[in-house]
């Protein structure tokens, strides 16, 4: 089971993301989830409120084949559609103009981390694509101030804390 489902309804509109084979630090089988940090989170009939948080709307694990392009996974987000105008539902998912968010799941220390991305088309939901060229994942490291490789800029332990063994040799055997 993966770590990252979407569980939103189709609304036949999406947004294409392409992660290129250019991004680092990822590992087959790790996951990821793209979000809306203001996105509609459930489909509601006209005249009734819409709700507005953080919703994913895409998902892929990560299998490290890039294809000819250059391509290694492409996300079709779950677009909101706004038919209120015409006395229809306001759809969950994606809303134009709103940033991209990117999460991914390291499955090596099941460990959920928050991605800073860089894109070379697009970036907001409603661009006609987006296309990621790198991830880093600052913040994330060692928070133990007692392990070997604690890294004191680190706010979110990433799982990665080790011990000095009997030779004194941070994370040997």
């Amino acid at each position: 089971e993966n770590y990252y489902n979407v569980e939103l309804d189709p609304t036949g509109e999406s947004h294409l993301i392409i992660f290129l084979d250019s991004i680092t630090g990822l590992e087959a089988g790790d996951e990821i989830g793209v979000f809306d940090e203001m996105g509609v989170l459930n489909t509601v009939d006209d005249g009734d409120d819409v709700e507005h948080g953080e919703v994913l709307v895409g998902a892929a694990v990560w299998d490290g084949d890039a294809n000819d392009q250059g391509t290694v996974i492409e996300i079709s987000a779950i677009m909101s559609v706004d038919l209120s105008d015409f006395g229809g539902p306001i759809t969950n998912g994606a809303v134009d103009g709103n940033n991209i968010l990117i999460k991914v799941y390291d499955v090596s220390t099941e460990t959920e981390m928050m991605a800073s991305a860089e894109f070379d088309i697009g970036g907001e939901f409603g661009d006609i694509f987006t296309t990621v060229t790198s991830l880093s994942f600052e913040g994330y490291g060692c928070t133990d101030p007692l392990a070997c490789n604690y890294d004191e800029d680190a706010v979110f332990d990433d799982g990665s804390c080790a011990e000095n063994d009997c030779a004194g040799e941070c994370g040997g055997d």
